[in-house]
This record gives structure tokens, sequence and C-alpha cells, in this order.
């Protein structure tokens, strides 16, 4: 069928935001300690079990930050869980504990 009469396309057009949610969730381990990336219709949500691993993310920082300012540019929202319970925003606009301990996404 024609795009122009299917009306439940996904892509309406140059330049127009196809109707899509992210979702799907993956496990994984940073330096031997669980992490789950679970992603949904209200963003991404990188859970970490201890403080030690969040912190370990900060040394990921300068890498990490190209990849941030993609999802920033697509305004993915993601957020930082620690323990399950304690939750920080990163993106779109990071919280100033995350813009302390990661300099680099106080520029962006």
């Amino acid at each position: 069928m024609d795009p122009a009469r299917y009306d439940e396309d996904p892509h309406t057009g140059y330049r127009q935001s196809p109707k899509l949610i992210l979702a799907g969730r993956c496990t994984g381990t940073l330096d031997g300690r669980p992490v789950v990336i679970s992603a949904d219709d209200s963003g991404v949500t990188l859970d970490v079990s201890t403080l030690r691993s969040a912190l370990t993310l900060r040394k990921c920082g300068s890498v990490v930050v190209p990849l941030l300012q993609s999802m920033n540019a697509v305004q993915i929202p993601l957020k930082v869980r620690v323990f399950g319970t304690v939750s920080v925003a990163v993106l779109p606009k990071a919280g100033w504990l995350v813009r302390l301990l990661v300099p680099e996404l106080a520029e962006g």
C-alpha cells in the first residue's frame, strides 16, 4: 500500500519523529558487579547495585559523553539508579551531583 494512503505509517515525512517506543532490558557486569540497563516509554534507566559501581561509571565519563550527547539530541531521558531506590537524572539535564562527579556533563 502506498505510504500516502497508510494512516499508521510511523515515518510521516522528512524530519518527522517515528512513532516508536524504546523498550527492552540488558543485564551485565561492571567490574564484577551486576548492572541492568532497562528502557521503556519513560526513557533509559541504568541500575547499579552498589555505590562503588556508580563511582566506577565516573571513570567512563569522557568515553561515554558522545553517546550521552547523541541521546540528548534525540531527547531520550537517562537516569542512574543505585540500590534500586535512589535515582539521579543524567539526561536531559544532569543533576548537580552528576555534574559534580562527571564535569564533562556540565559542559554539554
